[in-house]
């Protein structure tokens, strides 16, 4: 029997994955834990892939697309992540030992440096100018749309899933103080964050040469004028980070950055909080500690 191409329920693995762990020598805590992250991995799937495919049907490149999630969508820090791809390991280990399916997708997923994540989280003002610098003099066609990119991330404090889904309505950049709508999964309007001279200007330098495909309202569109994906913002902003010898960068790097410039400015929580879109003060706090998720 095909297990991959089967529809198997997904609290009966959950079920059996407990059990799994129970009988090894885990830690009772790594396994409430390892559980709960099977959990997140089964949600996700659910959300982002057909909800009929069983996790079996999954590959590698499907945990790497999760991981990838939980750094630069969900803000998790890198140990974060590398416990859950242990966990998916453990998972898999499992359904190959069972004979649910023939290979274990998420041993080929790499691990993540963690030591990149430090050094992402202590930019300097100078690493902020070289990474700016290296957009402002790139030759591409899409240099405006790009550094506009830049300038959402680290200048708004944008979320990667933020960023993909701002749409044109959003962007008000007239008045005597340009603003953003930032809006959530299900398009309701989440908070405003005003827009500091240098955004500003980026924003409307790219307006001015965007070209979208008919219907197509996002703000930020790729070279065939339809939204710009996840994938392509991670692509260009590791190909600006190569450029200014930023290894390891990513879009949480630049959020980071946006917050703690706002809290060294007003030393206000609340306003970081607010600006984030943090529920809860203590989820700030924690985000502003070097190293934390948020």
């Amino acid at each position: 029997m095909d297990w991959g191409s089967r529809i198997i329920n997904n609290d009966g693995l959950i079920e059996q994955f407990e059990e799994c762990l129970s009988s090894s020598a885990l830690a009772p805590a790594t396994i409430v834990n390892y559980v709960a992250d099977l959990r997140a991995f089964l949600r996700w799937s659910e959300e982002t892939r057909d909800a009929a495919c069983s996790p079996l049907c999954l590959d590698t490149s499907d945990i790497e697309d999760f991981c990838t999630y939980l750094r630069d969508e969900k803000g998790n820090a890198p140990s974060t992540v590398n416990r859950r791809l242990q966990a998916l390991r453990k998972f898999y280990g499992l359904a190959v030992a069972q004979g649910w399916t023939q290979g274990n997708p998420a041993e080929q997923a790499s691990l993540l440096d963690e030591r990149v994540s430090e050094r992402s989280r202590s930019l300097t003002q100078d690493d902020v100018s070289r990474l700016l610098r290296a957009v402002e003099q790139s030759r591409s066609r899409q240099a405006a749309r790009d550094l506009a990119v830049i300038q959402l991330l680290l200048g708004a404090g944008l979320k990667l899933g933020e960023l993909t889904e701002l749409r044109l309505e959003d962007v008000h950049l007239e008045g005597e103080q340009p603003t953003l709508d930032v809006r959530d999964v299900s398009g309701s309007l989440s908070r405003k964050v005003d827009l500091e001279n240098d955004v500003h200007d980026a924003l409307r330098s790219y307006l001015s040469v965007r070209e979208a495909a008919d219907g197509v309202d996002y703000f930020c569109v790729n070279r065939d004028g339809n939204a710009l994906s996840t994938r392509s913002v991670q692509r260009l902003l590791r190909h600006y980070a190569r450029a200014a010898e930023l290894d390891g960068l990513t879009t949480q790097s630049l959020r980071y950055v946006y917050a703690t410039r706002v809290y060294e400015s007003s030393g206000d929580l609340r306003m970081v909080a607010d600006n984030l879109g943090h529920r809860h003060l203590a989820t700030t706090i924690r985000y502003l500690r070097p190293g934390s998720d948020e």
